[in-house]
């Protein structure tokens, strides 16, 4: 295989303009995590002195979301339903039991939790009705905007991959062009 110097060159740019694309993914997911916190210091200011604190919790709970990467290497956020939990238990060997966080720090295995999850259905699922029957809309608007950030991270972790890629792509290409 026969590689010029334009070829390396082409690499190089592509390299730099994936860099830049994840600087810019990087930097917006920043940004809207920043906003989630602001928006939730400010619902702290609208609710009870200890409405977002630990004591709000229920004694038990599990993640409503997991982070997945498809048969097409893409992430994806799903939904943490029984199914869903399958599928990743399936297809990755290195997986852990999902652990449930208790108000003092303990952990418990996944069955124990799961009875606890069949208790919580319709609005109880609402985790924002953890901290206030009426809540602010700061609270949803925080919650909103980290679930956006969260995509944004996926995003800017998918540049990330590209990045690896270019580079690899012109070390590659360089280490051909000097054979």
């Amino acid at each position: 295989m026969v590689i010029n110097v334009a070829d390396v060159d082409n690499a190089l740019v592509e390299g730099v303009e994936s860099f830049e694309q994840y600087l810019e993914d990087q930097e917006l997911s920043c940004d809207k995590l920043k906003k989630g916190f602001l928006l939730l210091t400010k619902a702290r200011m609208l609710l009870p002195p200890h409405a977002l604190s630990e004591n709000s919790y229920h004694e038990e709970f599990e993640a409503s979301s997991v982070v997945t990467l498809d048969s097409h290497g893409k992430w994806r956020v799903q939904d943490a339903m029984e199914g869903d939990r399958q599928k990743v238990d399936e297809k990755s060997e290195d997986v852990t039991v999902l652990r449930h966080r208790r108000a003092r720090g303990s952990y418990q295995d996944e069955d124990r939790g799961r009875e606890m999850s069949k208790k919580h259905t319709g609005s109880d699922s609402d985790t924002l009705l953890w901290f206030s029957s009426l809540p602010p809309s700061d609270l949803r608007q925080a919650k909103q905007q980290f679930s956006s950030g969260l995509q944004a991270l996926l995003v800017a972790a998918a540049s990330a991959r590209n990045v690896q890629k270019a580079v690899r792509d012109v070390v590659t290409n360089s280490n051909e062009l000097h054979r």
